[in-house]
């Protein structure tokens, strides 16, 4: 599995210096490049997808030192009805101990030789539990302004990839973690709300058409609601101050 964080840190240079454009076309552009390899795909799908992505949100328009090509060019639709209008609030906030600033430590699953149970105290729970969410969140709002900027259903497929991914890589983070019983019923909820979400996002990502992607965009807001109910319900168990501000 890719290093998801180096690999943006490559491709937000590459798309810098190959492509250029807004912050917003680069930001896109390398969500598209960074998906592909998450699907398994090498470095040239990796970069001709992020070149489609940035002609598309350019207007059509070949971006600088992008070489032309010879494939199909992708349809684009004027700005649909009933866009997206998902938003998440700021990141939640870790409790009295607050987080080391320089690293969060992956919890390690701990269970003793007489089958006491896991010895993870509260604390440390809940910043494991906020920093996953936190991530998730940056990735959520940071792709939806992409969705909410894109004309066609083919600019939004990469970002739409890229939530289902992050959401998987939160079950990652919260099956490292041993759950001590009075939790572990609402992690697992939790984990399988992450996981229908991210099932939802992909199938909504494979919308064709426009009406394709209403319909498909109902059923992904109807999970990402829950995956919310789902998200704050741990975190309350865990001491977790949940936001009030939404963001601008």
């Amino acid at each position: 599995m890719i290093d998801q964080e180096q690999a943006r840190k490559f491709w937000t240079s590459w798309v810098r210096r190959e492509i250029g454009g807004s912050e917003m076309i680069q930001e896109a552009a390398v969500s598209a490049a960074v998906n592909e390899l998450l699907l398994g795909h090498d470095n040239q799908a990796a970069a001709d997808a992020a070149r489609n992505t940035a002609r598309q949100l350019s207007g059509g328009v070949p971006p600088a030192s992008a070489t032309p090509t010879t494939s199909t060019p992708v349809t684009t639709a004027t700005v649909r009805p009933g866009k997206p209008l998902f938003a998440r609030p700021w990141p939640y906030i870790a409790g009295a101990a607050g987080i080391a600033v320089a690293a969060i430590i992956v919890v390690v699953a701990t269970r003793s030789i007489h089958n006491i149970g896991c010895l993870v105290s509260q604390t440390t729970l809940a910043h494991r539990s906020t920093t996953l969410h936190n991530a998730f969140v940056d990735v959520y709002n940071r792709d939806f302004k992409v969705i909410d900027a894109c004309t066609s259903v083919d600019c939004e497929k990469a970002p739409k990839l890229e939530i289902a991914g992050s959401l998987k890589t939160y079950n990652d983070g919260l099956n490292a973690v041993c759950w001590p019983d009075k939790y572990k019923a609402h992690a697992t909820s939790l984990m399988q709300a992450n996981t229908a979400m991210a099932d939802a996002f992909t199938k909504w990502a494979s919308a064709t058409t426009p009406a394709e992607d209403q319909s498909l965009q109902t059923a992904a807001k109807e999970q990402d609601n829950r995956q919310g109910v789902a998200d704050d319900i741990l975190s309350i168990d865990l001491g977790v101050p949940l936001p009030t501000n939404a963001p601008s």
